[in-house]
């Protein structure tokens, strides 16, 4: 059929004027963009006002939108299928990002219990699950599909509330995020294994899914981990490789993997988000990928985020069964099943100095229940498969989807209700202690009878060392054996490094004729003992609060301040970890965050007020010259065995002074990157002072004929985008060069 010009303008002109019917190409009509922006809007809105309004998470204002507009109730969405499609897209993207944002160093840092729990918390739930859809009279498929639904944890639904509580960087926060990814893991696998149930049940159809879908998860990720990142450093990333190139070329490739594993996944009865997720994990390590990532696919994973729970979740949902009055009360006896999340909650090691199950470790139980009882999109999609295949029916899978629905309002709701109870208790508690003070002046009297007489004394702990299983408990379980009270702690680390840092405030008692050096000396040896690393940097130094000075140097031993010295003493270690998270926030290396050693105050003769002693700046008390126990023996924290193995040699420079210690007069080793060397500046004195410098200013040094004048000067990086720490994101931040030659 020929075609002409004006054939074609006439096509364009009805196309724009809002007819539908082109001569050539595929033309949409105006109603169909107009309802379609509709649709757009309502999910960004409904989401909006769930997120601030009803204090619900977004996905179920974005749900409900697409219930509402979609084919249940109005149907005003023009080509529905077409949502559904760009929804799934989304949740591929989200399943690569979950393989990309794997952080190995949290795995670690939980140990084996946390491992415990996180399996747990998917066992418990499918069993109960299972348990009440057979009590309901389903059969055996249909109860194992039911009961499915229910393992998956969404930690995205819990993060903003962890985050504003600041339970994130605490223990209890980093066995939340590494069972949440651990998860994941495991819902991938049920995904798979839920294919082995459509039509006859035969053995092999059973076994082949959930054998495969391991072998790619065990299989590929010790491949995924520790064999394709070093090769791919080794041969293709190169140590001169600019890195916005390499940021391309890394994204290019794990694109091609992804396009390669959906079909090797999807041929071995697997599910093909598994391949999505592994092709992910070979990147886990890789900076500048995750740059690119973020620049090129998060705004809009975002957006298909919103429409995959507005489609391909919102319109199949049967709400209109919703009335039906036995589908609402199996829904409510399917919301039991997430008692199951709940009870491994009280699994989570004491951290605290509670008894067992009373006062904060029950908080921190019932945080780690409340954050993993949040289901999220994989719950929907379990349930969606389940539904589609026939493996359940229609009235079940609305029972089932009633369920989840009300699982993501209950559990934020509950875990926001937890932690604002817990911390008007303890505000409570503090309140009545300085009531009780002002009329009886008893409450404090141990505190500040130890202060004075110097039998309470706060140590500040702090280690740095690389990223090995069960770090974290066995750091708390030492301390406790030292009998020391914890007044605070935090961890830092970053997902593109092999170190972790610890940081805790703690308070102990020194009886008479105890030596104060020998006491921090034992807590020294113990924590190296149990962090047993040669090349960990471990310092423990006295900490004196601010308030300390004026307690001391008062009359009667009292502070003008009517808080309670136990408030004031947690407020001070608050901020002190603050600053600590600040630091490290603002800095590509976590060992840039580490305090330095050695560094002690000259005596004054009246002691200036200060907010707390540096962290590792030893015993302000100390005789000048004295360093702290902590301070001998204690080499530069330099990583041997890296994520990527032996072979990965890049390594991150770092645009700032050493990693360790005091630049002007430590002589402790220190890091050097790519074309750095360390030169000494001498005195006219004849005292050395070693500095770390770039081989070509030091060469310029050396060759010129008279006397160079070295400034400081700030320079600015261009540096645009974000930096992904965990499943935590950090908006991008400069950098700054902070010395310079000049002439």
């Amino acid at each position: 059929m020929n075609v002409t010009t004006a054939e074609i303008v006439a096509s364009a002109s009805r196309f724009l004027s809002g007819g539908g019917d082109g001569v050539v190409g595929i033309h949409v009509p105006y109603e169909d963009v107009w309802f379609a922006m509709l649709f757009l809007s309502a999910i960004w809105i409904f989401g909006f006002l769930g997120e601030r309004i009803l204090l619900m998470p977004s996905l179920v204002g974005q749900i409900f939108a697409g219930i509402i507009c979609g084919p249940a109730l109005l149907d005003i969405v023009p080509l529905p299928e077409a949502f559904v499609l760009l929804g799934e897209i989304g949740l591929v993207l989200l399943v690569i990002e979950a393989g990309v944002d794997i952080d190995v160093t949290t795995l670690k840092l939980i140990g084996k219990r946390g491992v415990i729990i996180a399996t747990l918390g998917s066992v418990f739930p499918i069993a109960f699950g299972i348990g009440i859809a057979f009590a309901l009279g389903a059969d055996t498929k249909a109860a194992i599909a039911a009961g499915a639904a229910f393992g998956p944890t969404s930690l995205g639904i819990a993060m903003n509330i962890l985050r504003s509580g600041k339970i994130i960087n605490t223990p209890t926060g980093q066995l939340i995020v590494a069972a949440a990814i651990i998860d994941d893991m495991i819902a991938l696998i049920i995904l798979s294994q839920l294919g082995g149930l459509v039509g006859e049940i035969t053995v092999v159809g059973v076994v082949q899914p959930i054998a495969t879908a391991l072998g790619f998860l065990l299989i590929g990720g010790y491949l995924a981990l520790f064999v394709l990142p070093p090769f791919l450093e080794r041969y293709i990333f190169k140590e001169s490789m600019d890195p916005v190139l390499h940021g391309k070329l890394a994204l290019f490739l794990m694109l091609a993997l992804v396009m390669g594993l959906f079909q090797a996944t999807m041929q071995s009865k697997a599910s093909h988000l598994m391949g999505a997720f592994i092709a992910g994990l070979v990147f886990c390590t890789d900076h500048e990928l995750h740059v690119s990532f973020v620049s090129q696919f998060k705004r809009i994973l975002q957006w298909l985020m919103r429409i995959f729970f507005a489609s391909t979740i919102g319109f199949q949902v049967p709400v209109k069964n919703f009335a039906n009055g036995t589908v609402i009360w199996k829904g409510l006896v399917f919301t039991l099943a997430l008692i199951g999340k709940l009870g491994v909650g009280f699994m989570v090691p004491n951290f605290t100095q509670s008894r067992n199950f009373t006062g904060n470790h029950l908080r921190d139980c019932l945080i780690v229940g409340c954050s993993m009882a949040a289901e999220g999109e994989f719950a929907f999609v379990i349930a969606a498969f389940s539904v589609e295949k026939g493996i359940i029916d229609i009235d079940l899978y609305s029972s089932i989807v009633l369920a989840i629905l009300l699982s993501t309002i209950i559990a934020p709701f509950s875990l926001r209700l937890t932690i604002t109870y817990y911390n008007k208790k303890n505000m409570k508690e503090l309140e009545a202690a300085e009531e009780l003070q002002a009329e009886t002046g008893d409450v404090d009297d141990d505190l500040r009878t130890g202060i004075l007489k110097g039998s309470t004394v706060f140590f500040c702990v702090n280690t740095t060392c690389h990223s090995t299983w069960g770090t974290l408990p066995k750091l708390m379980q030492c301390l406790f054996d030292l009998k020391l009270d914890f007044i605070d702690h935090r961890s830092w680390h970053s997902k593109f490094e092999d170190g972790v840092i610890n940081e805790v405030y703690c308070k102990g008692r020194v009886e008479g004729g105890t030596d104060l050096d020998e006491f921090i000396q034992t807590i020294f040896d113990k924590v190296t003992e149990v962090v047993d690393q040669k090349d960990a940097m471990i310092s423990v130094s006295r900490w004196t609060p601010g308030f300390v000075d004026d307690l001391v140097e008062s009359d009667n031993g009292e502070v003008d301040d009517t808080q309670a010295l136990t408030r004031k003493l947690a407020r001070e270690a608050s901020k002190r970890l603050d600053k600590s998270a600040h630091k490290a926030e603002k800095t590509d290396q976590v060992m840039l965050s580490v305090p330095e050693v050695g560094v002690v105050a000259p005596i004054r003769k009246r002691r200036v007020r200060i907010v707390s002693t540096p962290v590792g700046g030893g015993d302000m008390f100390a005789e000048p010259g004295a360093l702290p126990a902590s301070a001998t023996s204690v080499p530069a924290f330099q990583p041997l065995a890296p994520v990527g193995g032996a072979s990965r040699r890049r390594r991150h420079r770092t645009l700032s002074s050493p990693v360790t210690g005091d630049m002007f007069g430590d002589t402790t080793p220190v890091v050097l990157g790519p074309g750095e060397v360390l030169a000494n500046i001498v005195t006219s004195a004849g005292k050395k002072h070693p500095v770390k410098m770039d081989e070509k200013l030091l060469k310029k040094v050396c060759g010129s004929q008279t006397p160079l004048v070295l400034m400081e000067e700030k320079k600015e990086t261009n540096f645009v985008g974000n930096y992904l720490d965990g499943f935590i994101r950090k908006d991008g931040r400069s950098r700054s060069l902070s010395v310079t030659e000049g002439v």
